[in-house]
């Protein structure tokens, strides 16, 4: 099975670009976070895994949260595991151009129909040093805004980097000092 992060278009939804899709839904959930504390998070906002991130296999079910302080970076947090919080950001930010080209398989699992209902996310690595902070591109989040479904898309190109610098110059495109917000030794909430 070949995939790749850019290249030939494929049968199903086609290539999901790295920009963002508004989710849908309804409901409150209380999630507890070791950053946030105790949150309510609207129901639109809780995905689930139908394929589990690299290295937290047992978690399937994550809340979606925007901080104001930290954006344009989101975090997702692991319900019922406090102290999982990944940092993520719409590709589209951190690197133009790229896509994914899922798998008829991918695209039927997520039950992703039209490219227009995915959300295309990467994974970052936080430092305090603004220039030190990182992306995920070989293994991007794809989320099915529509169904909240997402999955984690390991790639084989072999040009995409697991840690792609996005601090310094041609960083995240908003402000390096807000994605630095985010980062660890940031005041907690």
């Amino acid at each position: 099975m070949s995939r790749s992060g850019m290249g030939e278009s494929r049968a199903g939804p086609g290539r999901v670009p790295g920009g963002p899709a508004l989710p849908v839904g309804r409901g409150k959930v209380d999630v507890q976070s070791v950053r946030f504390g105790k949150i309510r998070v609207a129901g639109d906002r809780i995905v689930r895994f139908v394929r589990p991130v690299v290295g937290f296999q047992s978690l399937e079910r994550y809340a979606v949260i925007e901080d104001k302080e930290s954006l344009p970076v989101l975090w997702m947090q692991a319900i019922g595991a406090p102290e999982v919080l990944l940092p993520v950001v719409d590709a589209g930010r951190v690197t133009g151009g790229y896509s994914v080209d899922l798998t008829d398989e991918e695209a039927k699992v997520l039950d992703l129909k039209r490219a227009a209902d995915a959300r295309l996310l990467v994974i970052l690595t936080l430092n305090p040093d603004p220039s030190a902070i990182t992306a995920n591109l070989r293994a991007p989040i794809v989320w099915n805004t529509r169904n909240a479904r997402a999955m984690q898309v390991v790639l084989q190109e072999s040009s995409l980097s697991v840690s792609h610098p996005v601090g310094g110059a041609g960083g995240v495109r908003r402000s390096n000092k807000e994605v630095a917000r985010a980062s660890p030794d940031a005041t907690a909430r």
